[in-house]
């Protein structure tokens, strides 16, 4: 009698068996959800990051007659000032890659004061830990940074015809916060996410309506969208639906990727970049 109390108190295969199998189905059930969870947690820090890039550049402004930071091509010093930021990024192991002082320290960067030198905020979780193999051989995490600027924006030298196909320094560039009218501030684009083998300087040029390619092309690691900050300080992921929402990094650097004007990202872009 003993003995049979014993067995009655254990399992049987076929229980177990039922046991496991709804611990499957329950974890299947969940693990889209916690997978959406955590996109939407990396989504908010990347527009939380954007908002402070934005605060910063504004709060600038504010103590500048209204000028946008400086954001010249390759980052370069323009009347004895810097940049938003210094250094040009790229897939080597140089120190440019990892070297946060280009972000806020007052010798190289504008904004480093305004953001508390918090150099975190210019690194998405998602697009700054693409990693070429000699970098991730080095035992890095990520790269410094991950966003830039809009190339209509800030005063500084910019790229221009002939060295230029694209003849930028002919295009409008909205120096001052009040020079923002066609579009109005809530709808241009002011900091982006870029594609890891795009990035290279803080300035992408963007499509507008003068050109026909897209020289530079912007990130689309949260799942075919990147983070963008606005003019009047909102952020959002916004969500590609042409080409740009499934670019492969290559760790080619450079852009190379050019996109018929026709392309709906191009048209968003064009729609989103100040030209008057």
């Amino acid at each position: 009698m003993k003995t049979m109390r014993i067995r009655r108190q254990g399992f049987t295969l076929i229980e177990l068996l039922v046991v496991i199998a709804i611990i499957a189905i329950l974890a299947a059930m969940l693990l889209p959800a916690l997978n959406a969870a955590k996109v939407r947690a990396v989504a908010v820090q990347c527009m939380s990051n954007q908002k402070q890039l934005l605060l910063s550049s504004l709060m600038y402004a504010g103590d500048n007659q209204e000028y946008w930071p400086i954001n010249a091509d390759k980052s370069v010093f323009y009347q004895g000032k810097p940049s938003w930021i210094s250094g040009v990024l790229d897939w080597s192991t140089g120190q440019q890659n990892t070297n946060t002082a280009y972000l806020v320290n007052d010798t190289y960067s504008l904004l480093g004061t305004y953001l508390g030198r918090n150099y975190k905020v210019f690194a998405c979780p998602i697009t700054s830990r693409f990693l070429s193999p000699p970098q991730g051989s080095k035992g890095w995490t990520h790269r410094a940074r991950s966003c830039a600027m809009d190339a209509a924006l800030g005063d500084g030298s910019k790229f221009g015809a002939p060295s230029y196909p694209f003849g930028w320094s002919s295009w409008y560039v909205a120096k001052k916060t009040t020079d923002l009218h066609t579009p109005g501030p809530s709808q241009v684009w002011v900091f982006m996410d870029e594609h890891p083998d795009s990035i290279d300087d803080g300035i992408l040029y963007s499509a507008n309506y003068a050109v026909s390619a897209l020289p530079e092309i912007p990130g689309c690691q949260h799942a075919g969208a990147c983070g963008i900050g606005f003019a009047d300080g909102h952020a959002e992921i916004h969500k590609w639906t042409g080409k740009f929402s499934n670019q492969p990094v290559t760790h080619v650097q450079g852009g190379g990727h050019p996109l018929p004007l026709s392309d709906p990202d191009n048209i968003w872009l064009a729609q989103h970049t100040p030209y008057h």
